[in-house]
């Protein structure tokens, strides 16, 4: 152990010594004693080592009244709950606030029969055990947050309760050490007043030594002590935010009026003055950057105002660079769309070959004057006339040259090599440049894309937050009377709902699916947990809870790969994008085996990482179209996609090339047709695009065309599905695949892939 923890722990048990003894001299009424075993019984359920607390306990209750009865009451106490805690520790299980009660009255046993006994009165006996069940419950709720959290931290209504029923016990303890006529309570008290009002608010700085006060009246009955401490709290608050001086002086100056003027301490010796020049000395020996420290880490929980300003400061600056961001790739996708020049037209290539065959095969010819003058009409007829053949046929051969010029030219086979060069180089260039073209685009469509996701984000970020202080503390309140340790709460809202809840719990609560429905409840919306973190502090988990979607979907999935093949061509995608909203995307490569799979397996994947990305789907689609025309093979790929919004129900429908989709309600269905080629035929493509609103238990049926095609027709596929009466997404596409491998006599002549998705 380092000496730094070391010293912590000498610290904390000497202090839990202190109230030991302290709380051993406590009496209600100077009759009932309830305070001590309670404190002892929460430490040990709070995990504080009961080894080290079980020798300090019982050394302090002796040491309060020095009564061998109380000895022998302590040690029983202890050896009964070690017993009992070691059973725990053995199993491995943490003791319940229920079962503590249970043994609480067991380890007290000894104590009541002493009590009784000793001819104390079985009535306060039983009041004595009745408040001290009380007392430890509630240090029980105290202990649990305070030494988990700290007091740096907000006080939730619950907290406060049991804090205040904590300094009432110390208040009433205090009062009952005097010496000389010195009063320690009244010493404790100004302490706690002038440091409240320097450091706390005003509502809680009154809590506090209002309830210390009223804590010297349950000792007694005496309440000389409430009115003084009031009176002066009072004048202390007047002095908050200037130096520390003038709370001292007007401490000083009620001080004599409360002895000479009020006669509230029934004396005017010196001794009634030392509480309050030790508690005058001792405020101005501390430093003042200690008074600022403390009260810059207090009131951190109550700073949500100032944070919530400088979060929206924050957004509106990002809002600002993000929207500058997006308009830079917004220029950059016109600079690349200015960029694209297109190929040339097929008569300047026509004349662009003539002119160059002309150069290569009759410069140096020695019949070149008479051909290109005394025959140039019919010379540049016939070029171009082979030059039309080798465009309308990709080639030209010896045939096709007429005898009017095979008669004169000595260079023919020359000139049908140059040819079917030529038109080969253009065959060539005709390729680059589209492809350049192509590529140009594709770029430029992306920084579109970019341009668009930023200023979408953009506008995001503009929207301002609002904290909500009052529902942070409610929710606070509620978790710990349900037993989850919660250290902090932050709830924000966007336009007038709840967007966010986010919460540090105790690792081992995270688990308790009570904190969802306990936020629901505070929050008035359904809240669902978004992501679950590992705090930066150790034994915390932070959860994000955000408001749950109308709907959810559960899915089916059922999959075949054709009878011939060892790799299907089919590839399916089922993920969760933004805002609430489901992918559910499936591709067909053409054919089957590696290639096919290997097709379609890029294409959902480009598919997703730009769904992922928040691109929108024209821009998609687009992208993904291009990538696959490029690749210089036949990579035709059928793409069929559903995008579910759980927030309202609406599904957009996308297909290129794909089959009949489906949504099956109650008793009728529903048809979706595509009208569209598949992704990579051609550059440009328009796919066939619905939107529809869909309801809850209504299923959206996605299939590959080697299901489609195992049936007569399509109304045949479609009466199908319509008549298979089930609930069960799974059931559904299990039941569509055993038909169309039953209309193919069980044989898989094509992949097949069914994906069925049911809202609820």
């Amino acid at each position: 152990m380092s000496k730094q923890k070391l010293f912590y722990s000498l610290c904390k048990y000497t202090l839990f010594f202190g109230l030991f003894y302290l709380l051993a001299r406590a009496q209600l009424n100077n009759v009932i004693s309830p305070f001590s075993f309670g404190m002892f019984f929460a430490l040990v359920w709070c995990n504080q080592n009961i080894l080290i607390l079980s020798p300090l306990y019982i050394g302090a209750s002796y040491l309060s009244a020095f009564s061998l009865f109380d000895l022998y009451s302590a040690l029983a106490t202890c050896f009964v709950m070690i017993i009992i805690y070691g059973i725990h520790q053995k199993l491995g299980k943490r003791i319940l606030p229920q079962l503590m009660i249970v043994y609480v009255l067991l380890c007290q046993a000894v104590s009541v029969f002493l009590d009784i006994y000793s001819g104390v009165s079985p009535v306060v006996v039983f009041v004595e055990l009745v408040f001290g069940l009380l007392y430890t419950f509630v240090l029980m709720k105290l202990f649990e947050s305070v030494l988990s959290i700290g007091f740096v931290k907000k006080f939730t209504l619950t907290k406060s309760i049991c804090l205040g029923v904590f300094l009432l016990s110390i208040s009433c303890a205090l009062r009952s050490v005097e010496i000389y006529g010195f009063d320690f309570a009244k010493l404790f008290i100004l302490i706690s007043a002038i440091f409240s009002s320097l450091i706390l608010p005003l509502t809680e700085g009154g809590f506090i030594v209002t309830l210390l006060s009223l804590g010297t009246l349950l000792y007694d009955n005496n309440p000389y002590l409430v009115a003084p401490m009031l009176v002066t709290y009072i004048v202390l608050s007047c002095f908050r935010g200037k130096h520390r001086i003038f709370s001292v002086l007007g401490m000083l100056v009620v001080e004599c009026m409360n002895v000479y003027y009020f006669n509230f301490y029934y004396s005017t010796s010196l001794i009634v003055f030392l509480p309050c020049l030790i508690t005058a000395l001792f405020t101005m020996v501390i430093p003042k950057k200690y008074y600022q420290k403390l009260s810059e880490q207090y009131n951190a929980s109550f700073a949500s105002r100032s944070m919530e300003s400088v979060i929206n400061r924050t957004q509106n600056a990002i809002h600002s660079r993000l929207l500058k961001l997006s308009q830079v790739f917004y220029e950059m996708d016109k600079v690349f769309r200015s960029m694209v020049k297109g190929r040339a037209s097929e008569d300047e290539l026509k004349a662009l070959m003539l002119t160059e065959l002309k150069g290569k095969l009759c410069v140096d010819c020695p019949e070149k004057n008479r051909c290109h003058k005394l025959y140039s009409e019919e010379t540049e007829k016939t070029l171009c006339m082979l030059i039309d053949k080798a465009f309308a046929n990709g080639r030209v051969t010896l045939i096709d040259i007429p005898t009017t010029l095979t008669g004169r030219c000595f260079k023919v086979n020359q000139l049908v090599y140059v040819i079917n060069d030529l038109i080969s180089q253009y065959k060539s260039y005709a390729t680059l440049v589209g492809n350049i073209d192509a590529s140009k685009v594709l770029i430029s469509e992306q920084l579109y894309g970019v341009s668009d996701v930023l200023h979408r984000l953009a506008d995001e970020t503009k929207k301002t937050v609002d904290f909500d202080d009052g529902m942070e503390k409610k929710i606070s309140d509620e978790l710990l009377y349900n037993d989850v340790v919660c250290s902090d709460v932050i709830v924000y809202h966007k336009n007038e709902n709840v967007v966010s809840c986010t919460l540090e719990v105790k690792k081992e609560d995270t688990l308790k699916s009570k904190i969802p429905s306990i936020v629901s409840k505070i929050t008035k919306s359904k809240m669902i947990v978004e992501s679950d973190q590992t705090s930066p502090h150790a034994g915390w988990q932070i959860l994000t809870l955000k408001n749950a979607p109308k709907y959810d979907v559960i899915f089916g999935t059922s999959a075949c790969t054709k009878s011939s093949s060892t790799k299907s061509g089919d590839t399916y995608s089922l993920i969760r994008i933004e805002d609430g909203k489901i992918l559910m995307a499936l591709c067909d490569g053409m054919g089957s085996g590696e290639k096919a799979q290997r097709t379609s397996t890029t294409a959902i994947s480009l598919v997703e990482n730009f769904y992922k990305a928040g691109f929108q789907s024209d821009i998609i689609l687009s992208c993904v179209n291009k990538f696959l025309s490029l690749g210089g093979e036949d990579t035709f790929s059928c793409l069929d996609m559903s995008i579910i919004d759980l927030n309202n129900g609406s599904v957009d429908f996308v297909k290129l090339g794909a089959t009949l989709g489906f949504i099956k309600h109650n008793d009728t269905i529903s048809t979706v047709e595509c009208e569209s080629l598949p992704l990579g035929i051609i550059s440009t493509l328009s796919p066939t695009i619905k939107s529809t609103i869909v309801s809850a238990g209504d299923m959206i049926v996605l299939a590959t065309d080697g299901v489609a095609d195992s049936f007569a027709s399509d109304e045949e596929y479609t009466d199908f599905v319509n008549n298979t009466k089930t609930l069960n997404p799974q059931e559904l596409a299990d039941a569509i695949m055993d038909k169309a491998l039953e209309n193919n006599h069980g044989v898989a002549v094509d992949d097949m892939t069914i994906l069925v998705a049911k809202l609820f």
